[in-house]
């Protein structure tokens, strides 16, 4: 029985025109990804939908408010799940806790709960976590039976539901998840089939495609082989199968896509992992270069030509790094092969993928005169840019091959590319002339001051994370106005005035003209007055200004190793 549904949205290659603000205020582009300190988006974003998921998983002992956890390693670490990039849509929270170090490890379980699920759910994103096949759905049943004075042989469907209910409030209810992942790595017995098989039919009742929820919730299958007994017959009650295949080409992903194929139809979503440290046993080699040769490229340019479900990674953090010097210490990832995989299984072009960099060029070369703590320079991130041959040379030469080597750590090709249908040309020119006439003599001071104001918000919303088509309509007219003002209002001439007045009157040179003292005071009094207008406007200008900071303010802002294939 293949898989009925699609359960969820899936996302996109690129940002909707109309995404929601999330700018990172605090944040610029060029602030190390690893940021502890970086600020939960306050608005809501959304993507567009697409036929295929990424997954990421992410390593929970390895996220900056767990410090000494399930590691011998000295070094900080350094990820948050605010740096998971666009276009993932799936998180696969993975932990192991060793017993003692509960306490340091309650911050990231308090944090997962009040900031980072509902972050990642304002940006479409759900979270599952896995369970243990033999340990939770085969074992952990058996246990549980046993506990209210039954055999298996005595156990009903309402003790199936009860132990539903207690896996999903453990599992995922107490940590604000949206399901849960099935790991099944062994050849269980008959026996063992028929419990998880119960078991599993009873979780779906709550997540999954067979929920009452589908959309909300969600229930994968985890496996890294073909043994179709334990899946076989529950395999409606899935979103859609994640297959390990570490260390392995696009043709393992053929065989294991057809033998998966007549229970799921195309819903297989191939993984790959990156090195984990201290590991002295495996050695994949995934993500090594020249690109096009290597498993990620092969694997995500599959995904993305046979329409596959999807495709995830393992150990997000520990993207670009090697088992030579890396192995035994912790440090900082652009993000470059999860970003480039991402791009490649979603089928984004390369001439996308050129244009969303220069995007992201132009809009952070406002920002480079006053920050320039990046590895390139704009001009040679552009001419990298012009030469890229593939996804990987496009989005390297923003992000540099490795953390701290590129123009910026945390360009995000996906991101970009759904801000290039908001039109920013008019904004680009007004902070030209802005910064013409703030360096302009003529220009009064208190224009000065309102045009600098109204520039350098525009160019901080521009040069953020994100930003949305009504803020940069909003800088835009605070940026008008605040132009406007700097050109006087034309003063009428009261010599034309009196000219025009005579039009059409005979003029008798005999006839004795008296001096029209009210129409010269009245003139005298226009010029007087025209400053007092431009102090009015000036007034203007700063309610317009302050009311778009404030716009730009609001908007802008599992087991002790791998499983191992």
């Amino acid at each position: 029985m293949a898989i009925a549904k699609r359960s969820m949205s899936r996302r996109a290659a690129s940002i909707a025109a109309g995404i929601a603000a999330a700018a990172l205020a605090a944040t610029c582009a060029f602030a190390p990804a690893a940021n502890a300190q970086t600020p939960a988006p306050s608005a809501q974003e959304t993507t567009q939908s697409t036929d295929r998921h990424f997954m990421v998983y992410y390593r929970a002992w390895r996220d900056v408010t767990m410090k000494g956890v399930n590691t011998d390693l000295p070094d900080d670490n350094w990820i948050s799940m605010y740096d998971i990039p666009y276009g993932v849509d799936v998180v696969n929270v993975f932990s192991y806790v060793p017993q003692g170090q509960e306490e340091q490890a309650q911050p990231f379980y308090d944090k997962l709960k009040a900031d980072y699920a509902p972050y990642l759910h304002s940006r479409g994103i759900k979270l599952v976590r896995g369970i243990d096949y033999s340990g939770v759905a085969v074992n952990g049943f058996r246990t549980f039976i046993k506990g209210q004075g039954k055999t298996v042989d005595q156990a009903t469907e309402a003790d199936y539901d009860a132990y539903a209910k207690r896996v999903i409030d453990e599992y995922m209810v107490s940590v604000g998840l949206d399901g849960l992942d099935v790991d099944m790595e062994n050849y269980p017995s008959a026996a063992d089939v028929e419990i998880s098989d119960n078991v599993i039919r009873a979780l779906s009742k709550h997540i999954g495609p067979k929920s009452d929820d589908p959309d909300g919730t969600m229930f994968l299958y985890d496996t890294n082989g073909s043994n179709l007994a334990p899946f076989k017959n529950v395999a409606d009650c899935f979103d859609y199968v994640a297959y390990q295949q570490y260390g392995s080409s696009s043709d393992r992903t053929a065989r294991a896509a057809a033998d998966y194929e007549p229970y799921i139809g195309n819903e297989f979503v191939p993984g790959l992992t990156f090195p984990e440290e201290g590991d002295m046993n495996n050695r994949w080699h995934d993500a090594s270069e020249p690109y096009e040769e290597s498993h990620f490229y092969q694997v995500a340019s599959y995904v993305n030509e046979h329409d596959l479900g999807g495709m995830f990674v393992y150990a997000l953090d520990r993207d670009g790094r090697n088992y030579d010097e890396d192995l035994h210490r912790i440090v900082p990832s652009n993000l470059l092969w999860t970003k480039t995989a991402i791009t490649e299984s979603q089928g984004m072009k390369l001439e996308t993928a050129k244009a969303a960099a220069n995007h992201y060029l132009d809009r952070m070369a406002l920002r480079q005169a006053t920050v320039r703590d990046n590895g390139v320079s704009v001009d040679e991130a552009r001419t990298a840019v012009e030469k890229a041959a593939n996804l990987y040379e496009a989005n390297k030469a923003v992000l540099g091959g490795d953390y701290g080597e590129g123009f910026s750590d945390t360009y995000d090709p996906t991101l970009e590319a759904g801000l290039l249908d908001i039109d920013t040309s008019v904004l680009m020119q007004q902070i030209d002339k802005a910064t013409e006439a703030i360096n302009a003599d003529a220009t009064a001071a208190d224009a000065k001051i309102d045009l600098r104001t109204a520039r350098d918000a525009a160019i901080d919303g521009l040069t953020s994370r994100i930003y949305t088509a009504d803020q940069v309509a909003a800088w835009s007219a605070a940026l008008k106005t605040a132009l406007d003002a700097t050109t006087p209002t034309p003063t009428p001439d009261p010599d034309e005035d009196n000219d025009h007045e005579n039009d059409g009157q005979e003029n008798d040179a005999d006839t004795e003209t008296t001096p029209d003292t009210d129409k010269d005071a009245n003139a005298g009094n226009k010029s007087q007055a025209q400053p007092e207008q431009l102090s009015s406007t000036g007034a203007s200008v700063n309610a317009i200004v302050a009311a778009g900071v404030a716009l730009a303010a609001a908007g802008a802002a599992l087991a002790l190793s791998r499983r191992r294939a």
